[in-house]
């Protein structure tokens, strides 16, 4: 098995985490986003959309993370990172697309404050901010009286880690401090070992 992907891309660290979570050895490809090898035709082959991450395993090649996902859950159902009931396995789902198609966005807005400080759009940057922060309210409610997005740990939370974990890092941890149950559950999820691991070292 081999995993394509970058540092500081986010959505492959989603699966790097499940790759931890159960124990499935893999062969690390760092493919050099700055160099532009996204766009070689080399890398075309494998996604023709020319994005990471990408899984080779044994002949079949699949980009998506959450379609990595799902077929890494089929492949290696244990742990299970999907719930066995169907109401909770189709909220999971739902949280794992949410993740993605309501906070990816504004997300990469804001970070552009610290990548384009001089050029980018300051008023967008805040607009991004309280975009992020109606996402947390709405992840607030959610997590009453749960651990986890959906009660146990679960690629819901997986999908999630790479933006909550890292909302200190990128300077948002005041809006933890105004929502206690999200700021426990980035707590939670910070203590695994899985997601110490896959988290982007500093640059030197």
């Amino acid at each position: 098995m081999r995993l394509y992907w970058h540092p500081f891309s986010l959505f492959p660290r989603r699966v790097r985490i499940a790759l931890l979570e159960k124990g499935v050895p893999y062969e690390d490809v760092i493919v050099d986003l700055p160099g532009g090898a996204l766009q070689t035709p080399e890398f075309r082959r494998l996604n023709p959309f020319g994005q990471v991450p990408v899984l080779e395993d044994d002949g079949l090649v699949l980009f998506e993370s959450v379609a990595i996902l799902e077929y890494l859950e089929e492949r290696h159902p244990t742990p299970a990172l999907l719930p066995a009931d169907a109401r909770l396995r189709a909220t999971t789902r739902q949280w794992m697309l949410a993740a993605g198609d309501y906070l990816l966005g504004p997300f990469h807005r804001w970070l552009a404050r610290f990548f384009n400080p001089e050029t980018v759009d300051q008023a967008d940057v805040e607009r991004a901010r309280e975009e992020i922060a109606r996402h947390l309210d709405v992840l607030e409610k959610v997590l009453d009286g749960r651990d986890h997005l959906t009660g146990s740990f679960s690629l819901a939370d997986v999908c999630y880690a790479p933006f909550a974990c890292e909302l200190e890092t990128a300077q948002l941890g005041v809006l933890l401090t105004e929502r206690p149950r999200v700021r426990a559950w980035t707590a939670r999820l910070n203590a695994r070992p899985s997601i110490q691991a896959s988290r982007p070292a500093p640059p030197s």
